[in-house]
């Protein structure tokens, strides 16, 4: 067990969010808003203006839907804090982010010192010019090698963004564990399964290679990415499929735009001989649920690769999974927490590709990259990562986002078993 104290980032569970809490009657908010307001005081917090200043110096963003009340008093003109002052309909959960902030118990503490390792990191990551464009899919040479972008989110919806975090790229690999996700709470755990494995294959991600049972090895491989497409709806048209894998994304995503990226979809399933290799093996074996429709299948796998996020997005994606399914800028339940608990033990597990055992070694936390750049990571209980630059190592990995990796867990105990390690 962890020791209280030892560190702010040993809190490896998650704070349920809105709508998980029990609802609280008005005059229990009005007794918080009283509490808020004597405490804001004695910390020389005494305005609207003064507490905006404070949300904003902890990473807070005033656009989360979560504070929507909160943040249309704050952007009026500055008042003395009363609890009269605020409205009537705001919200339990807006309160307690504002008492946090207050009294330094966010995700993240002292944001601000945060922010500025994370940027230096970032710096350093950045001088790395290892590495080359994926070319198996043609349109993904067309990427900028320099670019560079990250973006962070936590539990409490503090947010930084460096670079070209706000720059779209296709997810690639990267949309596998949502795949999955979505596959699981469809089906079930077990239908899953019966139908993909969950061990690391020890193989490159697209092989020609099926596991004794004759099962895609795990879901973050080309093979159990289609077989995890097959099981999302499979009695619906391509385009509504599509659509629901789209709209997932989105939600997860906080509401921030997935697009589609029509010109990497067509370029992917112009060149896709190896692919259909792997859908031909398991057809041979048996391995899709009995009247699947294998081409429909590919063809949706290919679609949902060719979504597109940026890192701002991806990053609440992996909040999302870090907060055990509750989106941290909506407060909305995405997926259910066992099934959060599934993904990102193959994330931790197979999410690298071949790359995976050694990153789990040196890291030691859940992510997920892609052959467009990008990279996915989730540190549970504190918040999510994701990076973008389209330079790759042999592997398939982001070169900038592995060295951006290794310096986060070297200042900060956030490799999983940090804890047990700490004298």
């Amino acid at each position: 067990m962890f020791r209280p104290g030892l560190s702010r980032f040993t809190r490896f569970r998650g704070r349920r969010a809105r709508f998980e809490h029990d609802r609280e009657s008005a005059d229990a908010i009005r007794a918080r808003l009283r509490r808020l307001c004597h405490t804001a005081r004695k910390m020389g917090v005494g305005t609207t203006r003064q507490l905006t200043e404070a949300l904003q110096r902890q990473g807070v963003d005033l656009d989360l839907p979560r504070l929507a009340g909160l943040a249309a008093l704050l952007e009026g003109p500055s008042r003395p804090l009363a609890p009269d002052l605020f409205p009537a309909n705001m919200s339990a959960d807006a309160v307690r982010l504002a008492e946090r902030t207050l009294d330094g118990t966010l995700a993240i503490a002292d944001f601000g010192h945060f922010a500025h390792r994370v940027t230096n990191f970032f710096a350093y990551a950045r001088e790395n010019r290892h590495g080359a464009l994926a070319d198996y899919i043609p349109e993904l040479t067309r990427q900028n090698p320099d670019a560079f972008g990250l973006a962070l989110c936590s539990l409490d919806g503090q947010r930084l963004r460096l670079g070209d975090a706000e720059t779209p790229f296709c997810l690639q690999s990267v949309v596998k564990p949502l795949n999955y996700a979505l596959a699981l709470a469809l089906n079930g755990e077990g239908l899953v399964h019966r139908h993909v494995g969950r061990e690391p294959s020890g193989r490159r991600f697209n092989e020609l290679a099926l596991d004794p049972d004759n099962r895609p090895h795990n879901p973050m491989i080309n093979a159990g990415a289609i077989m995890c497409a097959a099981l999302i709806r499979p009695s619906q048209a391509a385009a509504a499929r599509a659509e629901l894998v789209r709209r997932f994304v989105a939600s997860a995503a906080g509401g921030r735009a997935c697009g589609f990226d029509e010109i990497v979809y067509r370029s992917e399933a112009e060149h896709a001989t190896h692919n259909l290799s792997l859908v031909k093996l398991m057809d041979e074996h048996d391995a899709f649920p009995e009247g699947t429709d294998t081409a429909t299948a590919l063809d949706l796998y290919f679609r949902t690769c060719a979504l597109t996020l940026d890192c701002d997005g991806l990053a609440t994606v992996a909040a999302m999974l870090a907060n055990g399914g509750v989106c941290p800028l909506t407060g909305h339940r995405v997926v259910d927490g066992r099934i959060v608990r599934n993904t990102l033990s193959l994330m931790l597990t197979c999410g690298m590709y071949d790359y995976s055992g050694e990153y789990a070694f040196t890291v030691g936390l859940p992510a997920k990259s892609g052959v467009s750049g990008g990279l996915m990571i989730v540190v549970p209980g504190v918040a999510g990562f994701a990076l973008w630059s389209p330079r790759l190592d042999r592997q398939g990995n982001s070169v900038r986002g592995v060295e951006f990796s290794r310096r986060l867990v070297e200042d900060y105990p956030f490799h999983i078993f940090a804890g047990v390690a700490t004298d």
